[in-house]
């Protein structure tokens, strides 16, 4: 993000002429690593145009439509942006809700057909010149979000999707991780999908700072396994690599000191840290994620059903479950005004925040 920034100040001085009399269009713009939440990135999307993601592949805001969605032998490429009046209304609502606005949609473009009887020639004549191609249109794209519904539907089914969030959620909270742990297992064995699961595995990782030493070595053995039982030994540099990046470890015992047990062993002889690092290797690990979310409030607190079609904050996204941490992270500095207050914050991303304010680096 340093480094970003850098370049950015860069183009700015070189076109500092152009820009001189002009308001800024941005108010805040804010960088960050992709290092600093790998956790948002590793959790199912579950509003319309992930899923449209996940499913399809966009690809510089084009999708291309198979016959799946399109009713017919042609797949067909639809840009993805604000003048798709159907896309713009649903690609952040949760999943739940879209076929419920597509449905009530269908039925508005319906009675405005309708509008067509009982007109006389003049009318008729505005309405084909004014509405008709427009109305044309957006039932064009009406029809392919529908079917695009639906191929989601099915697809998702096949790959136990409701499991999968449920296991991805009982990671986020820390409950039920042998659970979940099983869970993952299971989809090895099953051969969904090979992506999936080492997310699923990642996504352990990194909430529990790391795997258990035997499940590491368990679902490594698992995946990596041949005949049908894993995905094959050729993934074993896929693992290697997920090491260097930190998504996919295996808990060490100098890694699960905390600040409490770092905080004592300084008080003490050397021998006697090291019978305290022991003790406190026996003892439940906190990573983190852990000290984030709760510090943050990742995980809201429910009391009753969670509303998705009118969330009361961010964690709709993923099912009221959890706050995406980097959005947590802006949301908190513009209320503050700066990053004061969230030292605790930054220490526990091990990152180096700076801000700029007016031109001025702080």
């Amino acid at each position: 993000s340093q480094m970003s920034y850098e370049l950015w100040r860069d183009l700015e001085e070189e076109s500092e002429g152009d820009l001189q009399g002009r308001k800024p269009e941005i108010g805040n713009v804010f960088l960050m690593d992709r290092d600093t939440d790998y956790v948002t990135a590793l959790c199912s999307q579950v509003v319309y145009e992930g899923l449209v993601d996940d499913t399809f592949r966009i690809k510089c805001g084009n999708v291309d439509f198979g016959p799946d969605v399109t009713s017919s032998e042609k797949s067909i490429k639809v840009l993805l942006n604000a003048q798709d009046k159907v896309f713009s209304q649903i690609r952040n609502e949760h999943f739940s809700s879209v076929f419920g606005f597509l449905s009530q949609k269908s039925r508005n473009l319906q009675a405005q057909y309708d509008r067509r009887r009982g007109m006389d020639i003049q009318q008729m004549k505005t309405f084909v010149s004014q509405e008709l191609k427009g109305l044309k249109q957006e039932h064009r794209l009406l029809s392919l979000h529908i079917g695009a519904c639906e191929s989601i539907m099915k697809k998702k089914t096949k790959q136990d999707f409701q499991e999968m969030i449920k296991a991805e959620h009982s990671l986020l909270e820390g409950f039920d991780l042998r659970e979940s742990t099983g869970f993952i297992e299971e989809h090895i064995d099953r051969q969904v999908s090979p992506i999936e699961s080492l997310r699923l595995m990642c996504l352990l990782s990194i909430t529990e700072n790391g795997l258990i030493p035997k499940d590491y070595r368990s679902l490594k053995s698992q995946y990596l396994q041949a005949g049908g039982r894993g995905y094959g030994p050729e993934h074993l540099l896929t693992f290697h690599n997920l090491k260097r990046a930190g998504l996919l470890t295996e808990q060490v015992a100098g890694e699960t000191l905390t600040a409490v047990e770092s905080r004592v062993s300084r008080l003490v002889t050397d021998r006697a840290a090291g019978k305290i690092t022991d003790a406190f290797n026996s003892l439940a690990r906190k990573s983190n994620f852990r000290a984030l979310s709760k510090k943050l409030g990742l995980i809201p607190r429910l009391d009753g059903e969670y509303d998705l079609k009118m969330p009361r904050d961010m964690g709709y996204v993923f099912s009221g479950a959890y706050v995406p941490l980097s959005c947590k992270i802006i949301e908190q500095v513009l209320e503050r005004r700066g990053w004061l207050g969230l030292e605790e914050v930054v220490r526990l991303l091990n990152g180096n925040e700076f801000s700029v304010a007016g031109g001025a680096g702080e």
